[in-house]
């Protein structure tokens, strides 16, 4: 997320500075410096100005910058930059609970020897605590440190699309990847269709708005039936919601296993739980949000789907 020269820049911007003052500071060359600045300024960490011939800088107004302040001002004892370099940061992204060194690896896309490599210096400054079953947890007056890794990678997220839009909203994010809503066509790799107008890639034409939906990742190239649904729980958990998803859960030839993994990442399985248990008993198990069965019958027909 950040690098130990990055999050040393940013600890040791104070009010406004020139390249060279900050370099001074943090003894490196101007050039280096001036590399380093360049590259908090196109992440949208830094601000600059010319006056003259001279090149004044100061943190921008991200939300995490004030957090990394605030913590860094409440224990100035620490090094920072060098507790928070490497995958440190990833593995804090997901300390918001306590979780164990699996959970955490899984969900950081990282090695279990990355976890414990990454927790040890921390845990060794007592910002980090281990418990007799292996679970890692922040100690107490430390949970800044997850919410700071969450806002950082929040900016990261907004400057990812505001590359691409300037109207948009973050329905759902996580370390790598964010699902948005936006009214402008987004032509990038990354950005992935996804929401109500890709039902019809499944014979189901359900009325599309003027609103986009898409999932920005790195890691995926296609959006299967089964992230389908679950986008569409996070843009809406609605009754007409979860009968569309219903039409696509009995249509489509789903794996429940990576239905059930996919509901628990976008933190919609409670919902996926209750539309499996209405299809498995027809209905009769159902919640208030969900269709008789005669209704929905009616509604498959109407679609051309069994149910």
């Amino acid at each position: 997320m950040l690098t130990e020269a990055e999050v040393r820049a940013l600890t040791a911007l104070h009010g406004e500075q020139t390249v060279s003052d900050l370099a001074t500071n943090l003894d490196r060359s101007l050039s280096y410096t001036s590399e380093l600045v360049e590259r908090l300024e196109t992440a949208g960490l830094v601000e600059t100005r010319r006056q003259g011939k001279t090149k004044r800088i100061r943190l921008s107004d991200a939300k995490a910058l004030e957090l990394l302040t605030k913590l860094t001002q409440q224990y100035s004892h620490i090094d920072w930059p060098e507790l928070l370099s490497g995958a440190a940061l990833r593995v804090c992204y997901y300390l918001d609970t306590p979780r164990t060194p699996t959970k955490l690896a899984r969900r950081a896309d990282v090695h279990r020897s990355t976890v414990h490599r990454a927790l040890a210096p921390l845990q060794h400054r007592g910002i980090v605590y281990q418990t007799d079953d292996g679970t890692y947890a922040l100690n107490d007056g430390f949970e800044p440190l997850s919410v700071f890794a969450r806002e950082l990678a929040h900016h990261v997220h907004r400057q990812t699309v505001e590359a691409q839009t300037d109207t948009y909203s973050i329905l759902w994010e996580s370390l790598d990847e964010f699902l948005v809503q936006t009214p402008t066509e987004i032509d990038n790799e990354h950005f992935i269709p996804t929401g109500p107008d890709q039902f019809q890639r499944y014979g189901l034409p359900l009325l599309a708005r003027d609103r986009r939906y898409y999932l920005y990742s790195e890691a995926t190239c296609e959006l299967s039936p089964e992230m389908l649904c679950c986008h569409m729980l996070v843009i809406d958990s609605g009754a007409r919601t979860q009968s569309y998803c219903l039409l696509l859960l009995s249509h489509v030839d789903i794996d429940r296993n990576e239905l059930r993994a996919q509901a628990i990442k976008y933190g919609v399985d409670d919902v996926v739980d209750d539309l499996c248990t209405y299809l498995d008993t027809s209905g009769a198990q159902r919640t208030s949000r969900l269709p008789e069965w005669e209704d929905f019958q009616e509604l498959a027909e109407e679609y051309e789907v069994t149910p």
